[in-house]
C-alpha cells in the first residue's frame, strides 16, 4: 500500500528542537490531562504540535441492523457515493385475538401504510416501492446485518407502487379518518388479502401461530436515476404504521370494516441495503473499489447504513519518548480536528450529520470505546460546528495510553452515529489536504523530570 506521509518528527528529540523556537511563547497552564500533575520544581514548559503524522483511508462497514430505531425505505443517487437502495422485511401480528371475519366475509381492499418520522435527499424524486411477502421465518433469536437476505415469494405486491414522500404533510383525509403525521400508503395485491381474511382461524389464537401462517413482507425500492432519497419509518407507531385490511360481509355491503395488523418492538424486523458503488465520482471508486488507500490522505468519506467509514492511524506515537532517559511525556490535550471537504458541499440535499463516532481498534480489529468518550460528549466531542465547518474530538487520555504503549496502536475508526437507522454521508479533508483545511492533530503537552 502506498502511504503518503507528513512532516512529523520520529523522535521527540527532533520534535522538540524544532518546537522551541517555533512555540517559545506557548506556555500555557494544561487544559485538562495533566493538570495539577507537574509540581512547580519538575515544570520544564509546555509545548505544542499539529504536525503528528496522520495515515487514514475509507473502508466499507458493516452493521448489525436488528430491530433498528427506524427501518428505511428509499433509493438514492449520490453523485459521490453512487447507487443506495434501502429496505426492511418485518414480522406483523394481529391487533385482535380470536378475529372472526363472519360467514361470508368480502375483501375490498389491502394498504400498507407507513409513518414517515424522517428523511435524507431530495423527496421531490418518484420512488418505485415493492413488496414481496417472506417464503422464511424471521426469528427474534437471530441477529441481522445490513446485508441480510430473507428468501421471498416471486410476486411483487404493490406491483411496482410509485409515490413521492411528502415528510412534511403532515395532515391526510382518509375517508372519515385523519391521520397528522406524514405517511405513505402502498396498496397491496388483493391475493394477500384473501390470504389473510381467508386464513385458519386458529392462526388468529397466538402470535406465534399467526406468524407461522403469515411470516412478513420485505419492502425495498427499486434504484433512481439521480438524487432520491431515503425515509425513516416509524415502524412500531402502531397508531400510525400498519397493515390494513378492509373488508365487509357479503350480507351487508354497506357495513365496510377494517382490520389492522401491527409490528412490535417485540417482533423480529430489520433493515436491509444494498450499495453499487461502482457509480460513484473517480475518487471515491479509486480508494474505496480500486483499494487506492492513499487517496485517503487527501479525502475520507463516511456513510450509514453499513456502507462507508475510516480508519485513522497515528504510527509514530511510540517514538515520542524515545530520547527520554530521566523524564516523561505528559499529555495536557490532544484535538483531532476533521474540516469538512470540498465534495460535500451540497449540504443541501446532503446534509451534515448532526455526529459523528470515533471509537478504537483492538488489534485483532474489534472495537472499544476511548476513555475519553466516558468523560461524557461535551469533553470528548464528535458533534459538527456549522460555522467553522469542523468535527471535533478530544482524544488526550487515548493518545496518552499509546504514547505509554499501554494498548496496541492499531488505529481508531471514525463513523456517523445511528449507522443502522439513518441515511447521512459525509466527506471530510484528509491530513494532506490543503494547508489551513487538512485533519490534523494538534497536542498540548509538557516534559517533566521523574
Amino acid at each position: 500500500m502506498k502511504t503518503h506521509h507528513s512532516t512529523a518528527p520520529t523522535s521527540l528529540a527532533l520534535m522538540i528542537g524544532a518546537l522551541l523556537l517555533a512555540f517559545a511563547a506557548c506556555k500555557k497552564s494544561p487544559e485538562t490531562i495533566g493538570n495539577n500533575l507537574v509540581s512547580d520544581d519538575d515544570y520544564l514548559g509546555v509545548y505544542h504540535t499539529d504536525t503528528a503524522e496522520i495515515v487514514c483511508h475509507s473502508y466499507f462497514d458493516s452493521i448489525n441492523t436488528t430491530n433498528a430505531t427506524s427501518a428505511m425505505l428509499g433509493a438514492m443517487k449520490d453523485p459521490v457515493m453512487g447507487n443506495t437502495e434501502a429496505g426492511f422485511y418485518t414480522q406483523f401480528r394481529f391487533s385482535v385475538a380470536g378475529q372472526n371475519f363472519g360467514s361470508a366475509p368480502v375483501m375490498d381492499s389491502i394498504v400498507l401504510q407507513l409513518y414517515i418520522s424522517g428523511y435524507y435527499g431530495d423527496t421531490t424524486v418518484v420512488q418505485t416501492a415493492h413488496v414481496y411477502e417472506l417464503a422464511d421465518s424471521l426469528s427474534t433469536d437471530e441477529t441481522y446485518y445490513n446485508y441480510s437476505e430473507v428468501a421471498t415469494n416471486a410476486v411483487d405486491l404493490a406491483n411496482g407502487f410509485q409515490f413521492c414522500p411528502r415528510p412534511r404533510t403532515k395532515v391526510h383525509i382518509l375517508g372519515t379518518d385523519t391521520v397528522r403525521q406524514p405517511i405513505v400508503r402502498i396498496p397491496l395485491s388483493a391475493d394477500l388479502g384473501n390470504a389473510l381474511i381467508n386464513m385458519d382461524t386458529t392462526a388468529y389464537s397466538r402470535p406465534d401461530l399467526f406468524k407461522e401462517a403469515f411470516r412478513g413482507l420485505y419492502v425495498t425500492c427499486s434504484s433512481v436515476s439521480q438524487d432520491g432519497a431515503i425515509c425513516s419509518i416509524n415502524l412500531t407507531s402502531n397508531t400510525f404504521t400498519m397493515l390494513q385490511l378492509y373488508y365487509h360481509d357479503a350480507s351487508t355491503p354497506d357495513k365496510p370494516m377494517r382490520y389492522n395488523y401491527y409490528v412490535t418492538s417485540s417482533d423480529a424486523y430489520f433493515n436491509h441495503f444494498d450499495h453499487d458503488y461502482t457509480q460513484g465520482n473517480a475518487e471515491f471508486v479509486g480508494q474505496l473499489i480500486d483499494g487506492q488507500e492513499d487517496l485517503g490522505q487527501s479525502t475520507l468519506y463516511l456513510q450509514t447504513m453499513g456502507g462507508v467509514r475510516a480508519r485513522v492511524r497515528f504510527p509514530n506515537l511510540s517514538h515520542w519518548t524515545d530520547s527520554l532517559e530521566n523524564s516523561h511525556l505528559i499529555v495536557n490535550d490532544a484535538r483531532l480536528i476533521l474540516p469538512v471537504a470540498p465534495a460535500a458541499v451540497d449540504t443541501v440535499v446532503y446534509t451534515a450529520p448532526t455526529t459523528l463516532v470515533l471509537v478504537g481498534f483492538n488489534a485483532d480489529s474489534t472495537t472499544y470505546l476511548l476513555p475519553d468518550y466516558y468523560e461524557g460528549t461535551g469533553y470528548f466531542g464528535g458533534t459538527y460546528n456549522a460555522s467553522t465547518r469542523t468535527v471535533t474530538f478530544r482524544i488526550s487520555e487515548y493518545l496518552q495510553s499509546m504514547i505509554m504503549e499501554k494498548k496496541a496502536n492499531a488505529g481508531l475508526s471514525l463513523g456517523i452515529n445511528g449507522a443502522a437507522y439513518n441515511a447521512y454521508r459525509w466527506i471530510v479533508n484528509g491530513p494532506e489536504a490543503e494547508e489551513g483545511e487538512r485533519m490534523r492533530l494538534e497536542v498540548t503537552y509538557s516534559i517533566v523530570n521523574e
